[in-house]
């Protein structure tokens, strides 16, 4: 079996399936150092400037370890390259076949159940210019697509950004999916996604999606982590800003809005479809009512402005939060009881997480904290980004067995 100095010599089988392939010292160091922490399940810090080759100085002991690997790298972009070419290159000039799964974040995957509500007109959102006109034959386009792609990627259709709004309207989010409530559950291509790579050998995802696995758990989805035996973190310079933004807390007017709104077209429909009476109960008419004109308070009470600052919160503003936090949850709690509509269950979900992390926003103590309101023509939204995520972070990492493998061109330790 050839040993790693053997694989990147001058003569050996990366030379030979690289035309360009250079010998280069730092590289064969990395992957050594890179291979002895996959053996002995240690972590490993290493800086490999631009032109050292560190893609296949980790993934070559990747795939030679026999161990279950979650590679983690900084865009969609490093993700399709990782997949499409290095590894299946790399693989082969080993010979050394793996299975190899693809996971991206469930906002790039076809939402059935969405797609079927947009093309019955239930999630209608405003467009303009051009994106009126292409966005019918669009929705035509990504009908078709949905009946023949495998993986459900949106990536697949030409012509689709995911800044179109339709991309919204057909694809969910943590907390509208219905998840295993969802009538196209045994269809659904997060699911199926997520159940291929549960069984891969090694695994592609990207740093979002690692941090959402660490820090929201994707329920009823499995946990990648816990089945890995390592990980190596690509462009891993990104994960302590993107850390404190998953540690912290963010809720907009833009979510309630979206809530209320769901709300409402889902008891219309079910009004019209006779499964409740054909006006809202008077409690959820109530709650929702009142959700929508302690949203305006709110509005009236935050300083005039657009931009982000500092949020000092005056008197009025505390009050039309905390007025806004008791009425989600009372929107939660007059939701008809034992409702057999799934989406109505996971309507009052919603509006239960929206109240709690308003609340967690809220009420924080200073000096765990800096808090920020960010205001637009179309909203506002309020932040919370911690002082401090390195001791949740270690205990998060020091909790999974396994090896952790950091790697960046731009990396310090700190003192």
């Amino acid at each position: 079996m050839l040993d790693l100095e053997d694989i990147f010599a001058s003569d050996g089988p990366l030379a030979r399936a690289l035309p360009d392939f250079k010998v280069r010292r730092e590289q064969l160091s990395m992957a050594q150092g890179v291979s002895a922490a996959l053996a002995a399940g240690e972590s490993l810090v290493v800086e490999a400037g631009t032109g050292t080759g560190k893609t296949f100085a980790y993934l070559v002991p990747a795939l030679l370890s026999g161990k279950r690997v979650l590679i983690s790298t900084g865009t969609r972009t490093l993700q399709d390259q990782l997949f499409a070419k290095d590894l299946p290159l790399v693989s082969a000039a080993l010979g050394r076949p793996a299975r190899v799964a693809l996971l991206k974040g469930r906002g790039n995957y076809l939402c059935r159940y969405r797609l079927a509500r947009a093309a019955e007109g239930g999630e209608q959102l405003p467009l303009v210019g051009t994106q009126r006109a292409r966005s019918p034959a669009l929705l035509a386009r990504i009908q078709r697509w949905a009946l023949t792609t495998q993986r459900g990627d949106l990536a697949e259709v030409r012509g689709l950004s995911d800044s179109h709004p339709v991309w919204s309207q057909v694809t969910s989010t943590r907390e509208s999916c219905l998840g295993v409530r969802c009538p196209e559950i045994a269809r659904c291509h997060v699911v199926a996604a997520r159940r291929e790579a549960l069984e891969a050998d090694i695994v592609i995802i990207n740093h979002h999606l690692l941090l959402a696995d660490l820090a929201l758990k994707e329920d009823g989805f499995g946990d990648l982590l816990g089945c890995a035996d390592a990980v190596i973190l690509d462009e891993a310079h990104q994960i302590p800003d993107l850390a404190t933004q998953f540690f912290g807390a963010n809720i907009g007017s833009r979510q309630i809005e979206t809530l209320l709104k769901d709300l409402r077209l889902e008891l219309s429909s079910a009004a019209s479809a006779a499964q409740l009476p054909r006006t809202l109960p008077p409690t959820a008419a109530a709650a929702l009512a009142a959700c929508e004109a302690d949203l305006s308070e709110l509005r009236a009470a935050l300083p005039a402005g657009a931009g982000r600052s500092a949020w000092w919160v005056t008197p009025s503003c505390a009050e039309a939060v905390h007025a806004l936090i008791a009425s989600l949850e009372g929107l939660s709690a007059a939701l008809p009881p034992g409702d057999d509509r799934a989406t109505l269950a996971q309507l009052a979900e919603r509006a239960a997480e929206l109240a709690m992390t308003l609340g967690r926003i809220a009420d924080v103590d200073e000096l765990e904290g800096a808090r920020t309101l960010e205001q637009s023509p179309r909203g506002f939204t309020l932040s919370l980004m911690p002082f401090d995520i390195s001791a949740r972070f270690r205990s998060l990492v020091y909790t999974r067995r396994g090896a952790w493998i950091f790697t960046s061109a731009t990396l310090s330790v700190g003192a």
